[in-house]
């Protein structure tokens, strides 16, 4: 059995409306025996966990429902910066084989590099 919210119904139906919902007015709220199984009275059923309701996919929630934690454009600026760090920090320790030095190498390249890539990633 599925459950289908009240609402208008389809433009240009058949006509005859001969299944549960004949008795229901457009905009009514379902009756105890119309909510779906394992509901109590009152409550929505909810889809079904690979069914989304569409205005639900417009932004994607964080962990209590407020938004993403950080922007596609910070994310993109932050992971190239980190590639840029580990590079220069690969690099340095291989030629120096020093890991304060390296470690000194890719926090500066971080630094620059997330500040290059914010003047060059349109905002």
């Amino acid at each position: 059995m599925t459950y289908t919210p009240p609402g208008p119904g389809p433009v240009g139906g058949t006509g005859g409306d001969t299944g549960r919902d004949a008795g229901r007015g457009a905009g009514q709220e379902p009756s105890v025996r119309d909510a779906a199984p394992g509901c109590s009275p009152g409550q929505v059923a909810q889809a079904a966990p690979g069914r989304q309701d569409p205005a639900s996919r417009d932004l994607p929630q964080g962990p209590q429902g407020e938004g993403p934690l950080l922007g596609l454009r910070s994310a993109i600026i932050l992971m190239l910066g980190i590639l840029v760090a580990t590079a220069a920090g690969v690099l340095t320790y291989s030629a120096q084989q020093d890991p304060a030095t390296a470690a000194l190498a890719a926090g500066g390249a971080f630094a620059g590099g997330v500040l290059f890539f914010q003047k060059i990633i349109a905002g």
